[in-house]
């Protein structure tokens, strides 16, 4: 099973390959996710800066949003 959090570990560690391939099995089961969305993204990562900029901003807001705390 493949969790949200997997996948922005992975990019966080711009594991590119293995982003993919859970993003994509993500996708499967929610095709409507964020995830679904940005699958050709991850696929460019490797041959451009700009996808990698973007999904390590994307990795972070949902990094900090997984991990608020609400007072």
């Amino acid at each position: 099973m493949v969790t949200e959090t997997m996948i922005i570990i992975a990019l966080r560690q711009k594991n590119w390959e293995e982003a993919s391939k859970m993003a994509r099995e993500l996708a499967g089961k929610k095709p409507k996710s964020d995830f679904a969305k940005i699958i050709p993204a991850i696929d460019a990562a490797e041959r451009s800066v700009y996808a990698e900029w973007l999904l390590s901003i994307f990795s972070e807001i949902r990094w900090r949003e997984m991990n608020e705390v609400e007072i």
